[in-house]
């Protein structure tokens, strides 16, 4: 007897529609499973046609690469990447609580309430009017209504939800740990920190405008590429290769999905390891600032070279205010101001002759290089150049001695010349120990125009330095149309000729590089040959340039020892300094400052071609005498009249003495044993 269930089916009715509906149930959960994995397959590798879809929502996020530091040559660190922090907002999801939300990001970052709120406040309201727009816009378009259209009467482009909104510029890690407490503690949606690189230099005053900056390019802002000293020269080795990360935004702009094999990872640039001592550096700028302040100047430059590598050790230079300067009447000779007539050069002021440089008080990576950018006549210092060449072509006889008859020389018949120690005969050593001018005016006489030209073109002057650093200056050499007698006369003494600090430094060497290599001129380079690197022995590897003979360069040295100890000695009897540690050989300069207009400017009536009694003096030595580690360059700017008046502004008396201090600072942090005898008393 069959029995019915109290639904009405029977025993095996129920367990047939038991398996139907069980069947249904595998059938629907399989369909979902097939529809998720659909969605994840298109999210993972969307169709070509769905691709092309939504290719314009695609984003391409770059993931900048960390950029390498800047080294000293010892591995200090001059210029790093950090990681800093800002506050970014959504203005999409912080709607809720938005009071509380302002005011407590504002004290998190002890910035006005009020204003921040502003911000907020404005970027919600713009959020609220583009989604009007956009909410109309797919109105008009799901009724079949004409497009809305912009004020200039064109069909208007759809608008996205601003969802990136930064309320903050770069915070320390303090202020970042305060925003995140507060995001935690109060559970607010829409607030994130963003990281970012932020190049940090140290010792700005120190190496501020060797190392440069970053900053805009091709009219960007970016904080990432190099425009000025060693970030722009070795840009390409520091800037490192970006990645990148591409993704799908939904409607309203929000990450979807990342495309399969888009990401790629960025690379950190290399570290770049300059020639630069930050020590050798500190010595040379404390000493020249001393130096400038002792001889009341209006600045003071430095250059310290390594004449075996070429390396630039140091690299500084100083600007001084000092009291009673008196801008120069430049006058338009177009203009409706008359030329002004100067004063009698007795009652003369003290004109301003440097031009100031407002970024050192500023932004110190933006200073004005004076050591490669501001020209100057180098007076004697030049005297070693022209008597080595002619020494070479065998114009200056060991056996001859000049006589000079009452100081005066009268070359070619136009200026009468005299010299500042009178001797009544000089031997060619003598030119230089006394620094004659009437001795070079016969040794240049002697030789060929062209000659004396192109030994000052191969010394390196008159074009750049080989550093590259920009805004370099090429220096002037009087061109070859306009070479006169008197030019010959002149450029033996260190006029009618411009160079740069550097540009002395580098052509210096040829006298302080030892055996095959005197008289070859070293490559500088701004970056480190390695602590324990001397150069080969080889021809390709040595001689960059030959200049003068080898036995000439090593000759001069003996009477550039003489001035140097003369130097010494002067400076010992009348400012009491110490007895030094170690022997150099060097030589001292003298100039004129040149009265050179601006452009499209003139000078005044009766104005000369030079300031009167404004100088740069300088001094230019190679240390140890025997085995020179160092060339030091010392240029003082403008020495207060003071110094003019009690003729203390020479080269010997004002830059002597700084590089004197700068040698035996310097060489002991070097590692070099004293040479001299150290008196017992």
């Amino acid at each position: 007897m069959s029995t019915i269930s109290t639904n009405g089916f029977s025993p095996a009715q129920e367990v047939r529609f038991g398996r139907i509906i069980l069947v249904v149930r595998v059938a629907v959960i399989l369909g979902l499973v097939l529809v998720l994995a659909r969605v994840a397959q298109l999210q993972i590798a969307p169709s070509e046609p769905l691709s092309a879809h939504i290719q314009p929502r695609a984003t391409t996020h770059t993931l900048g690469a960390t950029r390498g530091d800047l080294l000293d040559r010892r591995g200090r660190v001059l210029a790093t990447t950090r990681i800093a922090r800002r506050v970014i907002i959504d203005p999409t999801t912080i709607t809720a609580n938005l009071d509380q939300a302002v005011v407590g990001l504002a004290g998190a970052l002890s910035v006005d309430p009020g204003q921040l709120g502003q911000q907020v406040i404005g970027a919600v309201l713009e959020n609220k009017r583009r989604a009007a727009i956009i909410a109309e816009m797919d109105q008009r378009q799901a009724s079949g209504l004409e497009p809305l259209l912009d004020d200039e009467g064109n069909p208007r482009s759809r608008p996205m939800l601003s969802r990136y909104l930064p309320i903050s510029g770069l915070i320390d890690m303090q202020t970042a740990d305060k925003v995140r407490a507060f995001k935690e503690e109060s559970k607010l949606a829409g607030v994130f920190l963003e990281d970012q690189q932020v190049r940090q230099a140290s010792a700005g005053k120190l190496v501020g405008s060797i190392v440069g900056k970053l900053g805009f390019v091709n009219n960007q802002a970016t904080d990432r590429t190099g425009i000025l000293g060693a970030e722009n020269l070795y840009e390409k080795q520091l800037e490192g290769t970006d990645g990148s990360l591409t993704y799908v935004r939904d409607a309203s702009g929000g990450p979807l999905w990342v495309q399969r094999g888009a990401w790629t990872e960025e690379q950190r640039g290399d570290d770049v390891r300059l020639s630069i001592d930050l020590e050798i550096q500190r010595i040379v700028l404390e000493e020249l600032t001393a130096g400038a302040e002792i001889a009341n100047s209006a600045g003071a430059r430095a250059v310290v070279v390594n004449p075996n590598t070429g390396e630039v050790l140091a690299m500084a230079d100083v600007l001084r205010e000092v009291e009673g300067l008196v801008e120069f009447p430049w006058y338009d000779p177009e203009g409706d101001v008359p030329a002004a007539t100067l004063p009698d050069k007795g009652n003369r002021p003290r004109w301003r002759v440097l031009q100031p440089d407002d970024h050192r008080d500023g932004d110190n990576a933006q200073a004005r290089n004076r050591c490669v950018r501001d020209l100057y006549e180098p007076g004697s210092t030049f005297k070693p150049f022209a008597w080595s060449l002619a020494k070479t072509k065998g114009l200056l006889p060991d056996d001859e001695v000049l006589k000079i008859e009452g100081n005066r020389y009268n070359p070619y018949g136009r200026r009468v010349l005299t010299d500042v120690t009178p001797k009544e005969s000089l031997t060619w050593d003598g030119v230089i120990e006394y620094s004659s001018n009437i001795g070079m005016a016969i040794a240049t006489e002697r030789l060929a125009h062209k000659d004396l030209r192109n030994a000052i073109r191969s010394l390196g002057f008159g074009s750049n330095s080989g550093l590259g650093i920009m805004g370099e200056q090429s220096g002037i050499v009087t061109s070859e149309r306009d070479w006169t007698h008197w030019t010959q006369t002149s450029v033996g003494m260190g006029y009618e000729v411009s160079v740069t600090p550097v540009q002395m430094a580098r052509a210096f060497s040829v006298f302080a590089r030892d055996g095959i290599m005197a008289g070859t001129l070293p490559q500088l380079r701004l970056t480190a040959a390695g602590l324990d690197d001397r150069p080969g022995l080889t021809k390709d590897e040595i001689i960059i340039e030959r200049v003068f003979d080898a036995d000439v360069a090593m000759r001069v040295r003996g009477p550039m020892t003489i001035v140097a100890q003369n130097m010494d000695d002067k400076n010992q009897r009348y400012d009491g300094a110490p007895a030094p540690m170690y022997s150099m050989f060097g030589k001292s300069g003298t100039s004129n400052i040149p009265c050179i207009p601006p452009a499209g400017m003139r000078r005044p009536n009766n104005a000369s071609g030079y300031f009167a009694n404004q100088y740069n003096t300088s001094f230019i030595v190679a240390a140890p005498a025997s085995l020179p580690e160092i060339v030091v360059i010392v240029v003082i700017d403008d020495p207060g009249p003071e110094r003019v008046r009690s003729r203390t502004h020479y080269g010997s008396r004002v830059a002597g003495p700084v590089v004197r201090k700068i040698v035996e600072r310097v060489l002991p942090y070097l590692g070099i044993e004293p040479d001299l005898p150290v008196d017992e008393d």
